[in-house]
Formats: structure tokens, sequence, C-alpha cells
């Protein structure tokens, strides 16, 4: 009986299509840095809505690979404007899939919505090939110059 209601109230893995096909990355080019940091935007701020399967390309502008980032999510979407609070992002709820000395990738690999906000810095122009760290980037994740969304990728395209 509690698995017909799970699946009633729209618990069904049907119902979220995570896939990078059905959710190509957004290229997010709103925010500007300051100071050496990025935010997608202040705590009490608009934050990116955040739905199951989303997929920013978060355009940081810092020059160069950031050294380590932080990612927030709220059920609010102006965060802590009204009262709302931001939470660190664990497991599946938003995943870093990749950054470089342009983008980072966020991805909302689980079914649930969230409203979302990310700050990164630490980026070192003199340094741009440095490994992230435990504070931030991962080591699976492409660090490349250039590599992570779109025109990124210096490959010439076959003739």
């Amino acid at each position: 009986m509690g698995a017909a209601a799970a699946l009633a109230a729209g618990c069904a893995p049907s119902r979220c299509d995570r896939s990078e096909s059905a959710n190509p990355p957004i290229e997010f080019t709103e925010a500007t840095p300051a100071g050496g940091i990025y935010e997608t935007s202040a705590p009490d701020g608009e934050l990116l809505y955040f739905p199951g399967g989303m997929r920013y390309a978060l355009r940081h502008g810092l020059g160069a690979r950031p050294r380590w980032h932080q990612v927030y999510l709220s059920f609010e979407s102006d965060g802590t404007r009204r009262g709302g609070t931001l939470a660190h992002a664990a497991g599946n709820q938003a995943e870093v899939t990749c950054v470089d000395d342009q983008h980072l990738i966020v991805m909302n690999d689980s079914c649930s919505e969230y409203w979302l906000r990310v700050v990164a810095g630490g980026a070192d122009v003199a340094d741009e090939g440095a490994a992230g760290g435990e504070d931030g980037a991962d080591e699976g994740a492409a660090s490349a110059a250039g590599k992570c969304y779109g025109d990124d990728d210096p490959t010439p395209a076959d003739p």
C-alpha cells in the first residue's frame, strides 16, 4: 500500500528525466566577480531556479579556474531575504561536474526542486592548471582550460 501511495504522489522514476539530453546546460552570464569572488547572487538575492535535472554552465569571469566553490540551496527564490534559509548542498542535490577557466557546471541530479546560489574564488591567473583540492573542484571533473561548455572547446570542427 505504501509503494502505491508513493507512486500516486508522483514519486515514480519516469516523472523526472535527469538526462543531459533532456536537460542541456543553460549558460548563466548575469553575475560578475568582485574582489576575486564570484557569486551567482547575494544570499538575499534572486537565486537560480534549480528543479530536478537542471544543469547550469556558470560563466564565472575569474580569468582562471577557481580553486574553491561552495554550492548553496534554498526552498525560497530570494534566499534569506524574507526569513528563508540557505544550506550547503549534499549528495546529488547539486553535483559540480566540471570546472575550468571559464565555466563551473552544476547539475541537480535529484528530482527535488530548489533555488541555487554558487560562490567560487581563489583563481590564480598565473597558475591556471592548479588542482582544486578538497575545498573545491572535484578531481574527476575536467579542469583543462576551456573544456566545460560550448565554444570553450578549442578543438576545431571536422570539415
